[in-house]
């Protein structure tokens, strides 16, 4: 699901349109998660309530690729 991830981050179409969208719906299609869900990640991440509810879709998409990525570093210690 990383190499998906990565794969939308680097389409610059996709990139344009989750810079403009603040509702969730294009995220939640891309990753197949409903909002509960990449809320949920984000709280475990310790991302802030206002993070949350402020960020348009690529900056929570960037969110979740950072914290997965600290994940798989910790995972290795």
């Amino acid at each position: 699901s990383m190499r998906k991830l990565r794969q939308i981050k680097e389409q610059d179409e996709i990139r344009n349109l989750l810079q403009s969208k603040y509702d969730r719906e294009t995220l939640m299609n891309l990753l197949q998660m409903d909002k509960v869900s990449i809320d949920a990640i984000l709280r475990n991440c310790q991302y802030s309530k206002s993070f949350i509810e402020t960020a348009n879709d690529l900056q929570i998409l960037d969110a979740i690729s950072e914290c997965y990525e600290e994940y798989k570093v910790l995972k290795r210690n």
